[in-house]
C-alpha cells in the first residue's frame, strides 16, 4: 500500500505555516463536508496502521483485532458526531 509520506508532509507543513502566519480568523480553512470526510479517511488509515502495530506487539488474535477495530471506529464515529453533528454513516452528507 502506498503511504503518501511526501504529500502528507507537504500538507501538514503548509497547515502549520498558515496557522503560524495567520492573524485573526484567516487560519479557518472552511472545509466542505467532503473535505472533512477526506481528512477522516486519512486519519482513520493512519490510526488503523498504528493500531495494527500495537496489536502485533500485544500478539492479539484475529477476533480480538476485529473487536478492537470495531470499538475504535464506533468511538471515532461518536467523537465526530458529538463535535461536528455529522454522522459518517450518512454518506449523502459528504457528497
Amino acid at each position: 500500500m502506498r503511504n503518501h509520506n511526501a504529500m502528507l508532509e507537504l500538507i501538514a507543513t503548509d497547515l502549520v505555516s498558515q496557522n503560524v502566519e495567520a492573524t485573526g480568523d484567516e487560519c479557518k480553512p472552511n472545509y466542505s463536508n467532503k473535505d472533512f470526510m477526506n481528512a477522516v479517511i486519512i486519519f482513520q488509515t493512519a490510526l488503523m496502521d498504528k493500531m495494527w502495530d500495537n496489536m502485533d506487539f500485544d500478539g492479539m488474535l484475529a477476533k480480538e483485532r476485529m473487536e478492537m477495530c470495531e470499538s475504535c471506529w464506533l468511538e471515532l464515529r461518536n467523537l465526530i458526531h458529538t463535535y461536528t453533528g455529522l454522522d459518517v454513516h450518512k454518506f449523502e452528507q459528504f457528497l
